[in-house]
């Protein structure tokens, strides 16, 4: 009669270190394209496409900002994106690269032409700010996850009266009667004809 333990193995993948930076940009992000919003005051926010893709924009400054609604409106929905991907380290990995290069093609567009394709006002102080907040997410991408372990989670006796490695409890739905050790149950031995 052979008796032994298994051991049930739950193996932990650790922290996530992507969330951390996700959860930062994307609060300053959003924080900061509402501030934009609120200090526009009494002022009516300006979304105007009339001219899409060539008007020339020019906005109101907030502490050296060159904005409209259309670049407070990127730059929340950047936050919120990734306030809602920091979730989970796959996710914040995810959304870290898809919204970063988002704001580096505005940052970058914004440098070459003075405005995003007519909507969005942006100066160097602008174009700064998303290149910034680019380059970080897309260095986001390369966090690892630290901290995994393997934890023993569930030791349950097995036993193996016939000793061809399965449980007899899981092979035979019940105990085992063998009295006279030729391996079959002899209950099954007293049913045959």
């Amino acid at each position: 009669m052979a008796f032994r333990r298994t051991t049930t193995v739950h193996h932990d993948r650790g922290t996530g270190l992507a969330r951390g930076p996700a959860y930062v940009i994307g609060t300053i992000l959003a924080a900061f394209g509402l501030l934009m919003l609120v200090s526009g005051g009494d002022d009516p926010v300006n979304f105007a496409t009339g001219g899409f893709p060539d008007a020339d924009v020019g906005g109101e400054e907030f502490i050296g900002f060159e904005w409209t609604g259309w670049t407070a409106w990127i730059t929340i929905t950047a936050g919120a994106l990734l306030l809602f991907g920091a979730a989970q380290h796959a996710l914040a990995k995810g959304f870290s690269l898809v919204i970063g290069l988002a704001l580096g093609a505005c940052a970058l567009i914004g440098f070459i032409d003075g405005d995003v394709l007519g909507l969005a006002a942006a100066n160097w102080a602008t174009e700064l700010g998303w290149g910034i907040a680019a380059v970080l997410l897309v260095m986001n991408v390369l966090a690892p996850r630290v901290g995994g372990e393997d934890h023993e989670v569930h030791r349950e006796p097995v036993v193996d009266r016939d000793r061809d490695g399965v449980d007899d409890r899981d092979e035979h739905h019940g105990p085992v009667v063998d009295r006279d050790r030729d391996g079959v149950d002899d209950r099954r031995e007293s049913r045959v004809p």
